[in-house]
């Protein structure tokens, strides 16, 4: 969703502008393009190799492109630290690229053979096959309800954990297998979903978006502008709930006599419903289809 994110970030006043997912640069270049030439692009990233590929694609912008392998969670305490502090656009595309899905070693596709895998950053913290590992028939079946394959959980960690207990959980197609076990028939939704869950978990994803979505009143300046795009509905509830609060809506669950939030106005919703992709764009990338862009903007405000 380029065009959009375009739209949405690039204004007269722009002059530095996070892609906190930057990847290989597609949406980097894009956003450098249209910007006014005096502004800066702070590009993040985890994935080493995704940074080598931005530095080759970006390097005609010169000093107007910084790359930092960082965990975007950490953004409000590096920026402030190492450069401006506050920005004016923020770009946050929560998927994964393509580079990462085809690659063998990284163990992100459910149809090929791979090593579980599944960090970002392949140089610290816990692999896929660790965190199998370790879990019990509680763990993982709570991990694959919270990622929404509430019905068939418990059979389908059942059936990975006898894999793994019989020494035959060794690759991504191994895995793979495991869930066919029990889904039979079209499996490519269960598959996708438990992959999803080990993913988010390595990484911890949810709990990163959700200390950056946090960050934010400190991390923009007034006029900036945030977009985020998402892929599931956890990581779109994050940014829903959050851009709520930050525009003054009270997010104190139902049946609550009294507002306990702390509501606050500090940002505008630019999209009241989140904008999904073009039908050309589907066509072109099918794993953009369940994609949400949402929107919003810092305004003026006296503490």
């Amino acid at each position: 969703m380029v065009d959009e994110a375009k739209r949405f970030l690039i204004t007269p006043g722009a002059r530095v502008i996070v892609d906190a997912t930057v990847g290989p640069g597609g949406h980097a270049e894009a956003l450098l393009e249209a910007a006014p030439a005096d502004c800066v692009l702070i590009g993040v990233d985890l994935d080493d190799e995704a940074l080598g590929l931005a530095a080759r694609r970006l390097e005609r912008f010169g000093e107007r492109v910084v790359l930092e392998k960082m965990n975007f969670a950490d953004l409000e305490e590096r920026l402030s630290r190492r450069y401006v502090g506050r920005v004016d656009g923020l770009l946050v595309d929560c998927g994964i690229s393509g580079l990462q899905i085809v690659s063998s070693v990284r163990g992100f596709s459910f149809d090929r053979q791979g090593v579980l895998d599944m960090r970002f950053d392949r140089g610290s913290g816990a692999t896929a096959g660790d965190l199998l590992r370790s879990m019990d028939l509680d763990g993982l079946t709570g991990l694959l309800r919270e990622f929404g394959e509430t019905r068939l959980a418990k059979r389908i960690a059942r059936s990975i954990l006898d894999a793994r207990d019989a020494s035959r959980l060794e690759s991504t197609l191994d895995l793979s297998r495991a869930v066919k076990a029990v889904v039979k028939h079209k499996p490519a939704k269960s598959l996708a979903r438990v992959f999803l869950a080990l993913r988010a978990t390595v990484n911890s994803e949810l709990g990163s978006l959700a200390r950056l979505m946090e960050s934010l009143p400190r991390l923009m300046n007034s006029g900036g502008r945030v977009c985020v795009i998402t892929y599931h509905s956890l990581e779109d509830r994050i940014v829903k709930r959050s851009f709520r609060r930050l525009s003054g809506m009270c997010v104190c669950p139902p049946g609550v006599p009294v507002c306990a939030c702390g509501k606050v106005t500090e940002f505008k919703i630019l999209t009241p419903k989140p904008l999904r992709p073009r039908p050309e764009e589907t066509s072109a990338n099918v794993s953009a289809r369940s994609a949400k862009l949402r929107a919003a903007e810092k305004i003026e405000y006296e503490h």
